[in-house]
């Protein structure tokens, strides 16, 4: 049975490297430039391929030809890329913890997603924009 599973990784690993020729390839979380025939089959405990839409939804103009997100047994959670959003707060972008925003201080806040935020705010928006408006920029 270890055997059938080593040469199933083995044909995957392939078939991934010719996929990969165009492709975004993630490994744990970070893009890679190496080869995918590099990764030990026997480290390998995930394999997801995102293509079209939804590979352009979650990595923008780097997805277009697709996607492979290989998770490997050594991972852990702090190497996974987290797909963080714009922050604006008053206009500006903001580029501190957005928990380090008093609650109290928040006018108004908007989410935009997908095509609106592409729209707004460009390659700067592929992963959605939180808009803040402060009490203290209303009074102003």
């Amino acid at each position: 049975m270890k055997k059938s599973l080593l040469l199933t990784a083995v044909i995957l690993l392939f078939s991934i490297s010719l996929l990969a020729q165009d492709a975004l390839v993630i490994v744990d979380g970070k893009k890679i430039k190496a080869e995918v025939n590099s990764i030990d089959p026997n480290t390998i405990e995930s394999v997801t391929v995102l293509k079209d839409q939804a590979a352009i939804d979650a990595y923008g103009k780097e997805g277009q030809n697709g996607v492979i997100i290989i998770k490997t047994k050594n991972s852990n959670a702090s190497n996974v890329t987290k797909l963080e959003p714009l922050v604006i707060v008053d206009g500006k972008k903001y580029t501190q913890r957005i928990k380090s925003i008093d609650p109290n201080n928040i006018e108004s806040m908007s989410v935009l997603k997908d095509q609106s935020a592409l729209e707004k705010y460009g390659e700067a928006g592929k992963n959605g924009v939180i808009e803040i408006t402060t009490k203290s920029t209303i009074t102003k």
